[in-house]
């Protein structure tokens, strides 16, 4: 019985992640030093662990694909490419706004912040539809190692999912840069290694199993 093993890692931090800043489409990013030196322990610590990568699937968010290139010059994967799925969510005008933004727009249009859908762009709901679709693909195809380099917002909205919470938990599964959840998927079942792990923290959990 083969089993998936599938990584979510956030892209490292941006000086717009630092100030509270929501990127979303708008704003493409550039890792700030912490984002890199993130980057490269999450690599060097798979590398560590003699993990051989199968592919990497990438949002097309500049801030993402940086991300992914430091990665994919430790750990050599066969196969790189971009999946629009796992773009950040589009927000219309509020990119490149305070986070706080939001939250006072869903109250003034009087509905739940993950509902919130700006004209042109969308919802939190909508998100986790497209992340979702992708982890269905890639959960049941042919049983492999993979990569996922995504957004904290659009993480955070498969991991509702995958753990059966409500978007009332929502920043509660919001990662930080460069962290890394590990899910082992056996007969479409997923178990969950470790959730989030900030880098200097994935070390240890090789052998570890974890309950979100």
């Amino acid at each position: 019985m083969r089993t998936h093993h599938i990584f979510l890692i956030k892209h490292g931090e941006t000086e717009e992640n630092r100030f509270g800043i929501h990127q979303g489409q708008t704003l493409g990013g550039t890792l700030n030093s912490q984002g890199i030196a993130d980057i490269r322990q999450v690599a060097a610590t798979l590398a560590d662990l003699n993990i051989t990568i199968d592919r990497m699937l990438v949002s097309p968010m500049s801030r993402c694909q940086q991300s992914a290139a430091l990665l994919a010059d430790r750990l050599a994967p066969p196969e790189v490419r971009q999946d629009p799925r796992l773009s950040a969510k589009n927000s219309g005008h509020l990119g490149g706004k305070p986070r706080h933004a939001a939250a006072a727009e869903a109250a003034t249009a009087g509905v739940p912040i993950h509902q919130l859908r700006t004209p042109g762009g969308e919802s939190s709901e909508d998100v986790q539809a497209r992340y979702l679709h992708l982890w269905n693909e890639v959960s049941t195809a042919p049983p492999q190692t993979t990569i996922l380099v995504g957004h904290g917002g659009g993480i955070a909205c498969l991991l509702l999912h995958l753990t059966g919470r409500s978007f009332a938990d929502y920043l509660d599964l919001v990662p930080g840069s460069a962290a890394t959840t590990w899910i082992e998927v056996t007969d479409g079942t997923p178990r969950f290694r470790c959730v989030n792990a900030p880098p200097p923290k994935l070390s240890g959990q090789h052998n570890a199993r974890t309950t979100p």
